[in-house]
């Protein structure tokens, strides 16, 4: 079963299961855009993370579980540790009740939960503390260390990915369509960045479902790091656009912050780029290391920045985005 399977990486990662012969079961809400998975051969199951019942039902009969769901944008850290935390400790408890058989639980974490790196060269890896800074990162740890403290045992894996891009990604298209329009926007100082293609991503989960090693584990799912400018000179090749470089000074985001703030209360809708984002933003190493996935697991990212983003622009183009 996969949760948010709907959603950007959950799409994927169904359409990868269902290549290798696995039968799959798509976990989502009744109001959810089903787009991209909508004409696939799998089960449904119609599931809120708050509603225990229809959680229980939707876990029977399965032997792994991939939980994709989590909610990434809210106006206050209750409603987080609500749906991201109490949410997943709910699904954990209705697969230890309902799936007897069960053979894999792996959580799609975040490389925020451990926080920021300290410097260049401070690649945080799995040892690490978790120290998280905003909302959504906060909710994602404390769901780690229910899942870790659960009383009944938990086939559990985590992951962490870095920050994912791809096909079907909004985040990242925000590059891309500056690019087209000729511009190339930063931030002032150096920044870095831990990135993973998300076809990379889906590989390591699949690794992560096969591989009795992983069993218990925690791995970081990234790449190589690339600096904000790198990222987006790519993909100016890679669209053939020459762009105007314009750095942007640390004030700007606290005035884009306030500006967002506002925005929430008129509307009780939290701001794409709100406080909790920029807070994100303003630090300048998101640093992680892939090494003990490429030891225990064997690991090994397949794509190049380039051709990342290549078939990233490709999809945007063909769908209409650029």
């Amino acid at each position: 079963m996969v949760t948010g399977a709907n959603g950007f990486i959950g799409s994927h990662l169904t359409e990868a299961l269902l290549a290798r012969g696995y039968r799959v079961r798509c976990m989502v809400r009744r109001s959810s855009d089903c787009t991209f998975i909508a004409h696939l051969p799998v089960e449904w199951a119609y599931a809120d993370l708050r509603d225990s019942a229809a959680l229980r039902q939707a876990c029977r009969g399965v032997t792994a579980i991939c939980h994709c769901a989590s909610m990434t944008r809210a106006v206050n850290l209750e409603t987080f540790l609500r749906v991201n935390t109490e949410g997943t400790e709910a699904l954990a408890q209705a697969a230890v009740d309902e799936a007897r058989e069960l053979r894999r639980f792996v959580y799609i974490s975040s490389q925020g939960a451990v926080g920021p790196s300290r410097g260049t060269h401070d690649y945080v890896d799995e040892e690490r503390l978790g120290q998280p800074l905003g909302w959504y990162d906060k909710s994602k740890w404390a769901a780690e260390q229910a899942l870790l403290e659960k009383n009944k045992p938990l086939p559990l894996t985590i992951i962490r990915p870095a920050a994912v891009f791809g096909p079907r990604d909004r985040d990242f298209f925000a590059y891309f369509d500056l690019v087209k329009h000729h511009l190339s926007l930063a931030l002032a100082g150096e920044r870095r960045i831990s990135l993973v293609y998300v076809h990379d991503l889906v590989s390591l989960i699949l690794l992560v479902l096969e591989k009795e090693a992983a069993l218990g584990q925690t791995y970081f799912g990234c790449n190589t790091a690339h600096s904000y400018q790198e990222f987006s000179d790519a993909v100016a090749r890679v669209l053939d656009k020459w762009t105007l470089k314009i750095t942007l000074p640390l004030w700007v985001l606290k005035v884009i912050a306030l500006g967002a703030k506002v925005q929430e209360r008129l509307t009780g809708q939290p701001a794409l780029l709100n406080e909790q984002r920029l807070l994100n933003m303003r630090q300048p190493y998101w640093l992680c290391s892939n090494e003990k996935a490429r030891r225990q697991l064997g690991f090994l990212p397949q794509y190049d920045l380039e051709t990342a983003i290549q078939e990233t622009a490709q999809w945007y183009v063909q769908q209409g985005w650029l």
